[in-house]
């Protein structure tokens, strides 16, 4: 161990060096070898997960839910869990959502309708701000006023 303003000798160093690149050396062909996987599932990039694994059970659980979903539909094709047929068809769709991306074309999505409920709340809210009174003070009596519908 070499403390702060110690010199070191000339052999030591290069003796030092050439066992650094030997190893450099040796992980760089070991990293060249590794070859990347080809799979038999257009689009799929991924081995398929675990069945227990978390991000597997939510994607399956929001496909199940939402089968319109591309999330899920992109994710579960790139993980090889659509059939052929499916994965096919997703990767075509995620081709062509790609494609408009990159030209620039603003890509539309797919909006879902309200539920019952929220266009309910909507509509009451819209009905509230019609149904506002405005107060007119007559300059005679600070007691009487008079109110008029807003049209």
């Amino acid at each position: 161990m070499l403390g702060y303003g110690t010199k070191v000798k000339g052999k030591a160093t290069s003796s030092s060096s050439k066992t650094v690149t030997k190893t450099v050396t040796k992980t760089a062909t070991v990293r060249a070898k590794a070859q990347k996987k080809v799979y038999t599932l257009p689009g799929q990039k991924h081995d398929p997960p675990e069945e227990r694994e978390p991000l597997r059970i939510f994607y399956e659980s929001l496909s199940k839910q939402i089968p319109t979903s591309e999330m899920a539909e992109f994710w579960m094709m790139e993980h090889g869990l659509l059939s052929l047929e499916k994965a096919r068809k997703a990767y075509e769709r995620k081709q062509k959502r790609q494609q408009q991306i990159r030209t620039g074309t603003p890509v539309k999505s797919t909006k879902m309708e309200r539920p019952e409920s929220s266009k309910k709340a909507q509509v009451s809210k819209s009905v509230d701000v019609k149904a506002k009174k405005r107060v007119n003070y007559s300059d005679d009596d600070d007691d009487d006023f008079i109110v008029k519908r807003k049209k």
